[in-house]
C-alpha cells in the first residue's frame, strides 16, 4: 500500500527564508498536531523550536486525485 494512504497527514518545518523540510507522516491531524506540540516545546531528543521556524498540518493527496 501506498504510505500517503497509511498516513496521509504531514507535518512540515517552515523557516522564515521559506525553506520547507518534512518532518513526518502521522495516520491522523490530532497525531500530527501532538508531534508539533512535541517539537515546540523541545525535549530530551531536541531543542525548543527556534522562533524564525513554523510547523504545519498538511494533508498528502494519493496520486490522481486533487485537492479537496
Amino acid at each position: 500500500m501506498n504510505g500517503s494512504i497509511l498516513h496521509p497527514w504531514q507535518v512540515i518545518r517552515q523557516e522564515k527564508n521559506g525553506s520547507r523540510y518534512r518532518i513526518g507522516r502521522c495516520a491522523t491531524r490530532s497525531e500530527a498536531q501532538r508531534l508539533i506540540e512535541r517539537l515546540r516545546a523541545g525535549g530530551a531528543e531536541a531543542p525548543p523550536a527556534h522562533p524564525d521556524v513554523d510547523y504545519l498540518v498538511e494533508r498528502v493527496e494519493a496520486q490522481g486525485r486533487g485537492r479537496r
